[in-house]
């Protein structure tokens, strides 16, 4: 009789350290997708934000605002002084790859990726703000997706940037 009380105990026992590890690694896998997600979309803002900052002018004949996939051309400078051209626009990952990532073109360049493989781009739009006939800024949206095993997280990222010299 003991025997059978004890086995029930243990039996107990053993479904809910099973649960608990379980749980742990859902919630774990849900921390990593988060972390992903805001670590990626953070590091194409941050570029992108910086970029502009440091940009001459904006190109309006080779942007795309205030709509989805949005394109950003910039004029500034390369490390010789040279004008050059910057673009972020929202493309397709490599080949083998599904989704969009945020890519990167500097002058006649390939274009490069910013955004890591797991985080996928359902939404790029840049918004030229003119306050003055000197102040110019950008206003940068992009809605992010990443996808864990069983789940899914989306999340909005927001930034307006002024160029510099245009204040």
């Amino acid at each position: 009789m003991e025997t059978l009380i004890y086995a029930a105990i243990l039996g107990s026992v053993a479904v809910f350290a099973t649960g608990s590890i379980l749980a742990m690694m859902r919630s774990y896998s849900s921390v990593k997708m988060s972390r992903d997600l805001n670590f990626s979309s953070s590091v194409a803002m941050e570029r992108m934000a910086n970029e502009i900052r440091l940009a001459n002018g904006i190109d309006d004949a080779g942007s795309i605002f205030a709509a989805s996939p949005g394109k950003l051309k910039l004029n500034t400078t390369d490390s010789l002084g040279a004008s050059a051209t910057i673009e972020f626009f929202l493309s397709g990952l490599p080949a083998g790859e599904a989704g969009t990532g945020i890519f990167v073109k500097e002058g006649t360049g390939a274009p490069e990726a910013l955004t890591a493989i797991s985080t996928e781009i359902t939404s790029l739009v840049f918004n030229k703000i003119t306050s003055s006939a000197v102040s110019k800024a950008v206003k940068i949206s992009l809605t992010a997706k990443a996808k864990g095993s069983r789940t899914e997280k989306t999340e909005n990222f927001y930034n307006t940037v002024i160029l510099r010299g245009s204040y």
